[in-house]
């Protein structure tokens, strides 16, 4: 598979760049409160577009399936990734059933408040959380949509200095990211970072997000196999990762 390796430096912060939403330093919600592990005052310079990522869960009595037909997460014009639940590969965390992912236009960006809550059904669905998150880095461009994704919540060690995120970054996007999409054959892998917990999960949101797109096959070996990844610098070593979450294609909406 060939890898665009892409080295990532610390720049300018980039909650800031959300426009039509107040402005908060990193890993804070606009209500104050902390949601996201790390110091918050260092970010990976964006290279790549605002991802709005939401979870949606059935409302109590609603049939399985019903979500199916319902246009959640829809926005007329905008093409939106939707996706349900296919396994669940850590513990202590509930994942909503289903889950949008929309790649914001420029223009869009100002109407994220919006477009977190479009085409829901408060009958039938509802919103568990909507997180704003800032593509950093790709193994390549998107060729064609996956079977599902392999969804990694990533937090860098709480206490790590400038320098040392500036080495975990290089770890996590040169060696890890393609490291990992080799060997679970993904069509390719994307690295976002947090820029806005709109509406952030109970326990949080984690700093960075990776996205390993797989076919039909991969997404039925779920298991890794082979030799263990690379240990990585010290820094890397003291990461967590809240999420490790498995997600089936329903099917792209386009109005």
């Amino acid at each position: 598979m060939g890898v665009n390796q892409v080295r990532l430096r610390l720049g300018r912060p980039i909650a800031s760049e959300l426009r039509g939403a107040a402005s908060v330093p990193f890993g804070h919600a606009a209500d104050g409160g902390m949601h996201v592990s790390g110091r918050g005052f260092s970010e990976v310079t964006p290279t790549g577009p605002l991802t709005l990522w939401t979870g949606w869960d059935l409302r109590k009595g609603v049939p399985e399936g019903a979500a199916k037909a319902q246009p959640f997460g829809h926005t007329e014009g905008v093409a939106t990734d939707r996706y349900e639940l296919l396994a669940v590969a850590a513990r202590g965390f509930r994942p909503p059933q289903f889950l949008t992912v929309l790649d914001l236009s420029e223009q869009l960006e100002g109407e994220v408040h919006e477009l977190a809550a479009a085409g829901a059904n408060d009958e039938v669905i509802r919103q568990a959380w909507s997180l704003a998150y800032r593509q950093v880095a790709a193994t390549e461009p998107r060729k064609s949509a996956p079977f599902a994704i392999y969804l990694l919540g990533v937090d860098p060690p709480p206490d790590a200095t400038d320098e040392e995120l500036e080495v975990f970054n290089d770890f996590y996007t040169n060696v890890h990211l393609p490291e990992v999409a080799e060997r679970r054959h993904a069509l390719r892998a994307v690295r976002y970072e947090l820029v806005r917990a709109l509406k952030p999960p109970y326990q949080g949101a984690p700093r960075f997000l990776a996205a390993y797109e797989v076919d039909e096959a991969g997404a039925s070996n779920r298991r890794h196999v082979g030799p263990p990844y690379s240990s990585g610098p010290e820094v890397w070593q003291r990461h967590k990762t809240p999420w490790r979450l498995w997600y089936c294609q329903l099917g792209p909406e386009l109005g």
